[in-house]
């Protein structure tokens, strides 16, 4: 009998061992994964936005004919009312040609015919343009940045859409416009609030009577270490910090770097990325990808508009620069500020290098002012005192930003451009 036991308690071991096995071999874990989420909480810092609200014209160029012209500005009625109907129209086909084949004489187009320049500052390639504009058929040019489009009436039948590029002597007709006569005239209509403007050069405007623009002052809010940490670094716990002799804080986690200079509101990420031999790279892809980027690292502190995107035959990474707006006039910043400004460098479309202000403005808080800026006779004196006139690309009006401990201000200003692509301003 105890034998029989025996045998029957061996038996079951040995079917359960088999069973066991077999379970081993067959059948697969359930795991539970552990969302970085769970364990990391990113704080939402700003504002997300889309590339679509980042793409504008920073100016509109209307010539009303017999020699007068006035310049339009972003968030003013007239500059939507005509950037509406250039958004229902399209351009379509487009022939790659130089100025002196088009055979216009464009001191003539500029004063005695009625047209609308579009101008980008510093140019935006013909994919990213179609987030803009409708631009259809074959789209050409792809190391070339469009600087502007020139849409004018060339006779009482016939409507003319030129391209000018950032290379001097490149541009590209439109085959077909699909503007009228009518179109045209509408977007030049007498407005007695329109300011004229003198053409300087043939290249940029100035007004011949002062501009009225408000001034702001609002107090600010400014991220800290330990929201950037958990924005930028997996696991914030495992970053060592060192202080500079200046000042400066630098976080790492091994491989990633979050410097913060403090004193200057101003914060630069590093995330090293191998270098590629392929230097080929779709820009509108890149600038979806830095907007993305921002969106989840820190997110849109106020307005921006894209400002620069990089020339497509320049090897290594790509730098993108998105511009601060405010009410309808650019932040700008001269050589060592650094305000008014976020700038990204990418490779093979991963997010290397990033810079920004650490300042969030309180818009609530805002307090607007009427200022005058110069216009006519004092604002040619104020360009002829200039001790860098010579090298003057343009001139336009902008915010100078001051920070003090309690405050920002947004002070009106005119800036010069030089050739080189810095700022200085007038005053």
């Amino acid at each position: 009998m105890i034998e029989k036991l025996k045998t029957a308690a061996l038996t079951l071991l040995v079917l359960l061992s088999l069973l066991q096995s077999y379970l081993l071999a067959y059948s697969y874990p359930k795991y539970d994964p552990v969302k970085p989420e769970e364990y990391v909480k990113t704080d939402i810092l700003g504002t997300h936005a889309s590339l679509k609200d980042m793409l504008f014209p920073d100016q509109l160029v209307l010539h009303l004919g017999n020699q007068q012209h006035t310049v339009l500005y972003p968030n003013t009625v007239k500059y939507n009312e005509v950037m509406e109907i250039l958004k229902q129209r399209f351009l379509e086909g487009f022939r790659k040609t130089n100025v002196a084949s088009l055979g216009f004489n464009w001191d003539d187009v500029r004063n005695k015919q009625q047209g609308v320049e579009i101008r980008f500052r510093d140019g935006l390639p013909m994919n990213v343009l179609q987030e803009v504009m409708q631009l259809k058929g074959d789209l050409q040019g792809e190391n070339d940045l469009i600087t502007r489009i020139w849409i004018f009436a060339k006779d009482t039948n016939e409507v003319r859409a030129i391209l000018f590029t950032d290379t001097a002597n490149t541009v590209y007709e439109a085959i077909k416009a699909d503007f009228t006569v009518k179109d045209i005239e509408k977007f030049v209509q007498a407005d007695e609030s329109f300011t004229p403007y003198k053409a300087m050069n043939g290249d940029y405007y100035l007004p011949m009577k002062p501009l009225t623009i408000p001034s702001f002052k609002m107090t600010y809010t400014q991220f800290t270490a330990d929201q950037l940490k958990r924005t930028f670094f997996v696991d914030p716990t495992l970053t060592r910090n060192v202080t500079e002799r200046d000042g400066s804080e630098i976080y790492t986690d091994g491989k990633r770097g979050l410097k913060l200079r403090n004193e200057q509101h101003w914060m630069t990420y590093t995330d090293p990325v191998a270098a590629t031999e392929n230097n080929k790279v779709d820009l509108r892809e890149s600038l979806l990808s830095a907007v993305q980027f921002i969106n989840q690292h820190g997110g849109w502190n106020g307005k921006y508009g894209v400002q620069k995107v990089p020339q497509r035959l320049l090897p290594g990474s790509q730098q993108y620069v998105f511009r601060q707006y405010y009410d309808s006039y650019p932040v700008i910043n001269t050589r060592n500020e650094n305000t008014g400004f976020m700038k990204l460098s990418l490779q093979k479309g991963i997010v290397a290098s990033y810079e920004r202000s650490l300042l969030t403005p309180d818009l609530r808080s805002s307090v607007r002012t009427e200022v005058q800026l110069a216009g006519g006779e004092p604002l040619e004196q104020k360009l002829a005192a200039f001790a860098k006139k010579a090298r003057v690309y343009t001139i336009f009006p902008a915010y100078r930003m001051v920070v003090t401990e309690q405050a920002m201000l947004l002070v009106p200003a005119w800036v010069a451009e030089l050739q080189d692509g810095s700022y200085e301003f007038l005053d």
